[in-house]
């Protein structure tokens, strides 16, 4: 591949980077876009999951990093088909409308766009090739200086910078987007909007506030340790994004909550205690008489004894309040309430199990959270105009499990198609999903359903709650006139 086709195929690349970016919004499909979803895709199971967030956090670097990479192979595409286009001009016209259908259109399920982005930009780069030939000097090309190949090197490095800038920008477009779904739930709640539920009526909750405090641990530990608030606090904390959801919470319910919340690392407690050998479970009890327990071999290394949860509205953390578990409660990623008692009391190491309240009572032992979704909006019986743009929107969340995709039924699923799942911001953080929709009038059963890494199928089978925690797809009925 010669030094022009390089040349002109990165600045076809940037024209239709750019270019597509600006009519993202009007309908035109953006290839480079489902370029990145594709490659987001491949890096969304879990065994490189896992890894890149074991080398790099759970932050942005990542993400950010997938973009320059993305930029970088669109940019050598775009040189590949340029060069392509250039010397077999109908065999790479062909190759090039592939490429802007499937990464335009395909990808992001929206066929239109796609075709409109085939046409587009097929045009765009098919034009530039045949201009190059056009202009193509028979001469030799003279050899390229130190200088001049400094001066590309310092472009390409450039590019790299504009896709940064692009992705930061696509970001920006997508929080507008998601933030202006009305009825859809935020990411993160704050206590005032976590659901609220308690073995005992509200007048017998325990009130801690401003009553001495004690955190004992004991049984088979090395040093029995008796811990106040403030001697929690002056151990190392940790922030932990966790979805709350209560093992009671029916089929499209409102007893979930994703949370950021801070506290004591559990693991930093019971070593401090020193854990004896022949410990095999973790009792927790609480200032109600409520008891649970769990073995030592499952506990999540996430696991925390929190105190604060920080309000989104003022991004401060505040003290856990009293219907939260004021002053600690024990939090145990991936598992249903039941099992992470409020107003802690009491952490007891034992060689036996102790059956919790609700497991004496014939509810789970394990309380492993089940996969859901649920539809946010449009609400159950809700009148739509038909015509009208609008969105399926709502929240999945498969208790730490890796989520693939989510699709949504019209027809009461007899078809699906896939909806727009917002990265994730924890594994224990619920994510959001959304649907574009453009009904023609009629009535409407709409289905939702979450999808795992590897293609487990959320569970279809409908189950009460109890003992186990619900399955079941939620669907709802609306009116489109």
């Amino acid at each position: 591949m010669k030094g022009s086709d390089w040349g002109w195929g990165i600045a076809a690349g940037v024209v239709v980077g750019m270019g597509g970016l600006a009519l993202r919004g009007v309908g035109v499909g953006w290839p480079l876009e489902g370029l990145f979803a594709q490659i987001t895709h491949w890096m969304g199971v879990p065994i490189v999951f896992n890894l890149m967030h074991k080398l790099l956090g759970y932050g942005d670097v990542g993400k950010n990093l997938a973009f320059a990479a993305t930029a970088l192979a669109w940019l050598f595409l775009h040189s590949f088909l340029f060069a392509t286009l250039r010397r077999w001009f109908w065999p790479g016209a062909a190759l090039t409308a592939l490429f802007y259908g499937f990464f335009g259109g395909w990808v992001l399920q929206a066929p239109l766009a796609g075709l409109w982005a085939t046409l587009l930009y097929g045009g765009i780069i098919a034009f530039l090739a045949w201009r190059r030939n056009l202009v193509l000097s028979p001469a030799p090309s003279p050899s390229i200086p130190p200088s001049q190949s400094r001066r590309e090197s310092l472009k390409t490095l450039g590019l790299l910078a504009l896709g940064l800038v692009l992705w930061q920008q696509v970001q920006a477009q997508a929080s507008v987007l998601w933030q202006k779904i009305t009825g859809l739930s935020r990411e993160l709640f704050g206590q005032k909007d976590l659901y609220y539920v308690s073995k005992n009526i509200a007048l017998l909750d325990p009130k801690l506030k401003g009553k001495p405090y004690k955190l004992e641990v004991s049984g088979l530990v090395h040093t029995s340790l008796a811990l106040s608030l403030d001697d929690l606090k002056a151990l190392p904390s940790v922030e932990l994004v966790n979805t709350l959801t209560c093992i009671s919470n029916p089929i499209g319910g409102d007893l979930i909550g994703s949370v950021l919340w801070k506290g004591t690392p559990l693991k930093a407690v019971l070593n401090k205690a020193g854990i004896k050998s022949d410990a095999k479970f973790i009792v927790w009890e609480a200032a109600d008489r409520y008891l649970e327990s769990i073995p030592i071999a499952e506990v999540p290394r996430e696991a925390i004894i929190a105190y604060a949860v920080r309000d989104p509205e003022t991004g401060r953390f505040e003290d856990l309040t009293e219907q939260h578990g004021y002053p600690t409660r024990i939090l145990l990623p991936g598992r249903y309430g039941m099992k992470q008692p409020r107003w802690l009391t009491k952490i007891t190491l034992s060689s036996t199990e102790v059956p919790g309240y609700w497991a004496q009572r014939g509810w789970s032992r394990t309380a492993h959270i089940r996969t859901m979704s649920r539809i946010d909006t449009p609400q159950h019986r809700a009148r739509l105009k038909a015509g009208e743009d609008t969105f399926i929107a709502g929240i999945a969340y498969a208790g730490g499990r890796t989520l693939e995709r989510v699709e949504v039924s019209s027809d009461g699923g007899k078809s699906w198609q896939k909806a727009q799942l917002k990265p994730s911001i924890s594994p224990y953080a619920w994510q959001l999903w959304a649907l574009p929709w453009k009904p023609a009038a009629g009535s409407y059963t709409l289905v939702v359903r979450a999808v795992e890494a590897g293609g487990q199928i959320q569970d279809a089978t409908l189950r009460d709650p109890l003992p186990d925690g619900a399955t079941g797809y939620h669907r709802i009925q609306v009116r489109v006139d």
